[in-house]
C-alpha cells in the first residue's frame, strides 16, 4: 500500500512539476499534500491537478476535492437508485425517449431476436452493462458475422451481462476534431426538485485522440471547457497527462474559440433528461449532436468525475454548495 502511494505521488509530481525536484522539496510536497488531505479532502490527483502546491487556504477552498465530491453525491443521489445510471440496460430502458438509437438487452432476448438485430445494421456495438470508460465495449461489423455464435458466446458468459446498440453518427462540426471517435458533450447538472430547476454546473467537449475509437478522457482523450451561456469553447484543450492543445494534435482543428452547434437546444435537451429522474439529482450527461440539431443521450453518470469539470478553468465547490445546502 505504501509503495503504491509513493509511486502514484511521484508519478503525479513528475507530470505537473517535473523531475528536477530537490529532496527537501519532495518532503515539503508530501507534508503539504497530507495537510490538504486533512483540511480539504484532496486526493493526490486533486493536489497536483488543481495546483494546490501553489495555492493557499482560500484558493484550495474553491475546488471540489475527492471528499467534497462525495458530499455532493451523497446529498443528491439516492444510493438505491444509482444502478439506474450505472447499469446500461436499466439506463437505456428508463431514458428510452432520449437515446435516439436502437438497442436490445442481449441477455433478455432469444437467439432469433439477436440475429435479427445484427442483420439490421452494418455495425453494432456490444457493451457490458457495468462497463465504464469504454471498457468492455466491442465494435462488431456484421457483414461477415456469425451472429448465432456471438449470441451464444455472450449469453454463456456467466460473469457479464450485455446490451447491443446500433452505430451512431455525429454532426460534422464535431467530427472534424477527431473523426475516428464520437466526440461527446459532457454536461453536469444538479436538479433542484424543490423548485423544479435544473442547474447546469459545467459543460465540456470530449474529443478522442490518437485515432482511438472512444473519446474518454482516461484513454488519451482531450477535454475543453464550454461556456455555458454562449456555447463557445473558452479554454485550451487538455488531457490527463497535463498536455495542452490550442489545436487538435491529429487533425489540426482549432479547439479554443470553436462554437458548439445548437447549443441552446442542447441545454433544453439535457434539462429534460435531468427532470426525468428525481432520485438522482447530480448527473454528468454524455450527449451526441447529430445533423439538423438532433440529440442522442449516450449515458448519465451519477459519479461524474469532479476533476474533469474543473481542470484548466476554475473551482466549482462554492457553486455546488449554494445549491445542495438546501437538500
Amino acid at each position: 500500500m505504501i509503495l503504491k502511494f509513493l509511486t502514484r505521488f511521484s508519478e503525479m509530481r513528475r507530470i505537473y512539476i517535473g523531475d528536477n525536484v530537490s529532496p527537501v522539496c519532495k518532503v515539503y510536497y508530501y507534508a503539504d499534500w497530507f495537510l490538504s488531505y486533512l483540511i480539504h479532502g484532496a486526493s493526490i490527483s486533486d493536489y497536483f491537478a488543481y495546483g494546490f502546491y501553489k495555492l493557499r487556504y482560500n484558493g484550495r477552498r474553491e475546488y471540489i476535492t475527492y471528499r467534497r465530491y462525495h458530499v455532493i453525491q451523497n446529498k443528491c443521489n439516492k444510493v438505491s437508485d444509482r444502478c439506474l445510471c450505472r447499469e446500461k440496460n436499466k439506463f437505456n430502458k428508463l431514458f428510452e425517449k432520449f437515446l435516439g438509437r436502437d438497442w436490445i438487452d442481449v441477455n433478455n432476448v432469444d437467439e432469433m431476436q439477436f440475429v435479427s438485430f445484427c442483420h439490421k445494421y452494418p455495425v453494432v456495438f456490444i457493451k457490458e452493462i457495468n462497463g465504464y470508460r469504454g471498457i468492455g465495449t466491442r465494435k462488431i461489423e456484421t457483414e461477415k458475422l456469425n451472429a448465432k455464435d456471438l449470441y451464444n458466446e455472450l449469453v454463456s458468459d456467466v460473469n457479464s451481462h450485455y446490451i447491443a446498440e446500433e452505430q451512431i453518427t455525429q454532426i460534422s462540426e464535431l467530427a472534424e476534431f477527431h473523426p475516428w471517435s464520437i466526440n461527446t458533450i459532457r454536461i453536469v447538472t444538479v436538479y433542484d426538485t424543490i423548485d423544479d430547476e435544473v442547474h447546469i454546473m459545467n459543460a465540456r467537449l470530449r474529443m478522442g485522440n490518437k485515432k482511438n475509437s472512444v473519446d474518454n478522457f482516461h484513454f488519451s482523450g482531450i477535454g475543453a471547457n464550454i461556456n455555458i451561456e454562449t456555447g463557445i469553447i473558452d479554454t485550451i484543450g487538455y488531457d490527463a497527462h497535463n498536455n495542452t492543445y490550442i489545436v487538435h494534435p491529429i487533425t489540426g482543428k482549432q479547439i479554443i474559440g470553436a462554437r458548439i452547434p445548437y447549443w441552446e437546444e442542447c441545454k433544453t435537451f439535457v434539462k429534460g433528461a435531468a427532470r426525468h429522474i428525481s432520485s438522482i439529482r447530480y448527473i454528468g450527461w454524455d450527449i451526441v449532436i447529430q445533423s439538423g440539431g438532433r440529440f442522442l443521450l449516450i449515458e448519465g453518470n451519477d459519479n461524474a468525475d469532479h476533476d474533469f469539470q474543473q481542470l484548466h478553468n476554475c473551482g466549482l465547490w462554492k457553486q455546488y454548495q449554494a445549491i445542495i445546502k438546501r437538500f
